[in-house]
């Protein structure tokens, strides 16, 4: 830009018109161009040849301006006096193109070179920069207005300026904040980030939407959102950086929140123990959304319970859990815990410093020094209901983390409340179904086999899949005063319709072995009885056999088969099936197939459903020749080893998880 002049032009004027930058015009006394240089024929539009001569109010000035213009160019030859304050200084007034295009110029005026000449002019286009002028003062209001903080900074790194917004974001006046380097709002661990963002804006680079924390004034860590910009001039000279900031902590934690449901709960069921699923819950949440989390259960007569925690802080879960042994929380006191569950409404306390809230929440002396220890800072409580019923609360802290839960956080964790109470309560559900399935079990077949005298007998269980599932196998064995009777059997189906049938089968056959003396004749009757049921699936497989010592001391066996595996007789050495007949439930005319034999010392019998020829794929199926293979090489072994071995098979052709129920009986001659 050319420097103001007051000095009169003299005989360099020649090389400052073909030389300046602006345009230059001399003038005469009568304000008529004398010369016009390359950069006004540029400016308006006038070539010189038109330009010199021309009266130049008429030439570049609008119509309506020229009498005021004129005047004020004539005052600074004849009035010098008045004229003075034009002088040397750039002044604005509106101009003409050629075109007839209006545009803002700035005009600076020196004195003429020698007395009664006219004055020398230099012209610029102005109207660029009153644009940009006018771009800033808009800018300036809508950064004043914007709800995002907006601040700038030096390439040191200084702040230069700060808006209200980012005075409530920060917490820091402009007063504070201005002068300051941008590394006071960073946490200690992100400190590195101020060298390495200005180092980004020298290259002139921009960074859009960088997502990283900042601290308030007050120490909260907030998640925010900076856009950063570099500030230079036209020319390409970097002088600073803008930065748009927004706060994005509830929207980060709402993402967050919603990613850690989508994968927390696919395994909060993992377990189906109700305090290992609490356990598991509670272990989800740390330390994704809590330094602390604690379960607090509900018991049958209201009172609140033992508790269940998990935390990052090392022991804090263990002492924690001992002081809610140690004290159990009153439901009519004040602690978060018993107010959520009184109002059944998740809440939510953003300081836990606070003097009235931290009395509310201290147990006893040892809480207090865990409180300490911990630095609890805020927390969140949400009540576990599922399916009508209050199971208990579900309490998130943060502790030396300078983050506070918020009210808007309530609606992720009081869904994950509900999913957490969901999984707890099918934890209860599946242990008292368990608890009924044992009982269910119990009443297929007794824990282990009667006790008989001269004879030695093992038996092993495999329960297929989860212990809920119940299957038709039965089992049993009952003393009599020469031997026993022993029942092996299978329903046809699973569940509790299954199992009703099989316990009406046990029974039923030990009512009737107390009047019919042969087992084929008792299978026959269990066939007309199954015939007369209501259900469709009233189907059964059985084998009853009768084991008879003489008084001589010989034992005997009679063997009656409907559609069952046959049992396997292993004598001297050489095994033999004894199977046959049809399956029971039918037929009205079923077949029973007897088999008498004798059942001498060391003699082994082994039983078994078909879950154990049936274990694994197809390919790995085994018939009943190669069971009565596999326990020939097998009966030299103890009988418990035996059993052992056969369970051993299935498994392990099922890969380790049966698909179906199975029973093995033995039973020795000793």
């Amino acid at each position: 830009m050319v420097n103001s002049l007051k000095e009169p032009l003299g005989q360099g004027a020649a090389g400052i018109v073909t030389s300046a930058l602006d345009a230059v015009l001399i003038l005469d006394d009568e304000m008529r161009v004398v010369e016009w240089s390359e950069a006004a024929a540029a400016l308006f539009g006038i070539d010189r040849a038109e330009a010199v001569g021309a009266d130049l109010v008429e030439l570049i000035v609008p119509a309506e301006l020229r009498d005021a213009v004129r005047t004020c160019l004539r005052d600074v030859d004849i009035a010098p006096t008045d004229g003075e304050e034009l002088l040397g200084r750039r002044i604005e007034m509106p101009a003409r193109h050629a075109d007839g295009v209006a545009f803002r110029a700035e005009l600076t005026i020196v004195r003429a070179a020698t007395i009664g000449a006219g004055p020398t002019v230099f012209a610029r286009d102005v109207s660029h920069r009153l644009e940009a002028d006018r771009v800033r003062a808009h800018m300036e209001q809508v950064v004043l207005g914007s709800r995002d903080a907006v601040y700038s900074k030096d390439l040191q790194g200084v702040v230069t300026t700060w808006n209200p917004a980012a005075e409530r974001l920060y917490g820091y006046s402009a007063e504070e904040a201005v002068g300051r380097h941008v590394s006071f709002l960073m946490p200690d661990e992100l400190k590195h980030e101020a060298a390495e963002i200005l180092s980004r804006v020298r290259q002139g680079e921009h960074l859009e939407t960088l997502e990283t924390r900042r601290v308030r004034k007050d120490g909260t860590v907030l998640d925010v959102s900076l856009t950063i910009s570099p500030i230079g001039s036209d020319s390409g000279y970097l002088y600073g950086a803008s930065v748009i900031a927004r706060d994005i902590t509830s929207e980060r934690r709402r993402r967050s929140a919603r990613e850690f449901l989508i994968a927390a709960t696919r395994d909060l069921d993992a377990s189906l123990d109700p305090v290992e699923t609490a356990r598991n819950i509670v272990a989800k949440a740390v330390p994704a959304l809590a330094e602390v989390c604690i379960i607090d259960f509900v018991r049958m007569d209201g009172r609140i319970g033992e508790a269940v925690a998990a935390s990052a802080i090392p022991g804090a879960a263990e002492r924690l859990e001992r002081i809610r042994h140690e004290s159990p929380l009153d439901p009519d006191g004040d602690h978060p815990v018993a107010q959520v569950l009184r109002a059944g409404e998740p809440m939510v306390w953003g300081d836990l410093k606070e003097p009235a809230v931290a009395d509310a929440i201290v147990q006893n002396v040892e809480h207090q020094r865990l409180m300490d220890d911990t630095g609890y800072e805020s927390a969140a409580v949400v009540g576990l209901f599922a399916r009508g019923r209050q199971i208990g609360a579900l309490s998130f802290l943060h502790a030396r983390a300078g983050v506070r839960y918020e009210v808007d956080d309530l609606e992720f964790l009081n869904e994950l409340g509900e999913r957490a109470a969901l999984a707890l309560d099918n934890a209860r559900l599946y242990q008292e179904r368990d608890a009924i399935a044992r009982n269910l079990q119990r009443g297929l077949r007794p824990p282990r086999p009667a006790r008989v005298e001269g004879l030695e007998a093992s038996v092993v269980f495999e329960a297929a899949g989860r212990g809920i599932e119940i299957g038709g196998d039965l089992y049993d064995v009952w003393p009599t005063e020469d031997g026993c009777w022993v029942l092996i059997g299978d329903v046809a189906g699973k569940g509790s319709a299954a199992a009703g049938v099989s316990v009406a089968l046990r029974h039923v056959v030990r009512g009737l072995i107390r009047e019919i003396d042969e087992p084929e004749e008792v299978l026959v009757r269990v066939n007309e009885l199954l015939l007369e049921g209501t259900g469709l699936n009233d189907f059964a497989t059985a084998v009853l056999m009768r084991l008879r010592q003489d008084p001589g001391g010989h034992w005997s066996l009679v063997v009656a088969s409907a559609g069952h595996p046959p049992p396997v007789h292993v004598r001297a050495g050489e095994a033999c099936l004894l199977g046959g007949g049809t399956v029971l439930g039918a037929l009205n005319d079923a077949k029973v197939q007897r088999h008498d034999a004798v059942f001498e010392q060391g003699d082994t019998l082994v039983l078994c459903t078909d879950g154990w020829l049936e274990a694994g794929p197809p390919s790995e199926h085994r018939d009943p020749d190669d069971l009565a293979r596999l326990i020939e090489y097998l009966s030299p072994l103890a009988l418990e080893e035996l059993t052992a071995r056969l369970r051993g098979d299935a498994v392990s052709r099922a890969g380790g998880e049966l698909g179906d129920d199975i029973v093995l009986l033995a039973l020795r001659r000793v």
